[in-house]
């Protein structure tokens, strides 16, 4: 019998990595879950009664060598990555018009940097034997967002590195994709809910939030789709919000 596939989760702890992960041991994949929050991660230890391929690991996407540890201790164990999904990301709202670097640096270093030096350590070790990679970036990403610009920012960013992902690790066998959901019930979005159902729900389509199974039941379809033909897409999971 083959070994079981491994999966790669960063952010696995918030609401869509918590879907991620839940629908990928389902599908039979041996999942490192990952995140920075130790407390919240630990709260995935009751998947493994029904799901002992599950391991968990702390890793901080701002630290390169909090990355480069989990990398080698994954490929010392595995000696493959066949999926990553990168959900790891923040948002934080801020004025154009007011100066806070330290929170622009958070942004960035979290959505974009973070996901680029994960990439980078965890795709070494795919590129061996190929595979599926899966970005979560934010509709926001195409369509801007006022009061959030460093987040729209660092999502559009998430974009560009999918597609140039893609087109530089095809030869390695490996596709990559973005997800681009708009707003999700997630912890994330609670402080603003009141302010979305009011102002925004009212242009989205199916006038509702995507719960995090929606979108992740989108992720495992591209992080386990038998054809690699499928790739450098950025599909939205918005209920329409992006047509207008």
């Amino acid at each position: 019998m083959s070994e079981p596939r491994v999966a790669v989760v960063t952010g696995a702890a918030g609401g869509i990595g918590r879907a991620v992960v839940r629908r990928l041991l389902r599908a039979g994949l041996h999942v490192v879950a990952t995140d920075h929050a130790e407390a919240s991660l630990r709260e995935l230890e009751g998947l493994r009664a029904d799901a002992p391929r599950l391991g968990l690991e702390v890793m901080d996407v701002t630290d390169v060598e909090s990355i480069r540890r989990v990398a080698a201790g994954v490929d010392a164990a595995f000696h493959r990555v066949d999926v990553l999904v990168t959900c790891a990301g923040v948002f934080q709202q801020m004025s154009a018009l007011k100066d806070d670097a330290a929170a622009v640096e958070r942004v960035l270093r979290i959505n974009l940097t973070g996901t680029l030096h994960t990439t980078t350590h965890f795709g070494a070790i795919m590129a061996r034997t190929g595979g599926r990679i899966v970005h979560v970036s934010s509709i926001s990403g195409l369509t801007g967002a006022a009061l959030a610009a460093p987040y729209a920012a660092s999502k559009a960013g998430m974009v560009a590195l999918t597609q140039s992902h893609a087109r530089e690790l095809a030869g390695h066998g490996i596709s990559v994709n973005a997800v681009l959901p708009g707003y999700v019930d997630t912890p994330m979005a609670a402080p603003m809910r009141a302010t979305l159902e009011k102002f925004v729900m009212p242009r989205v389509p199916l006038r509702r939030f995507a719960q995090p199974d929606e979108v992740a039941e989108v992720i495992e379809f591209l992080a386990t789709c038998k054809t690699p033909y499928l790739t450098g897409a950025a599909i939205p999971i918005d209920g329409g919000l992006h047509v207008g």
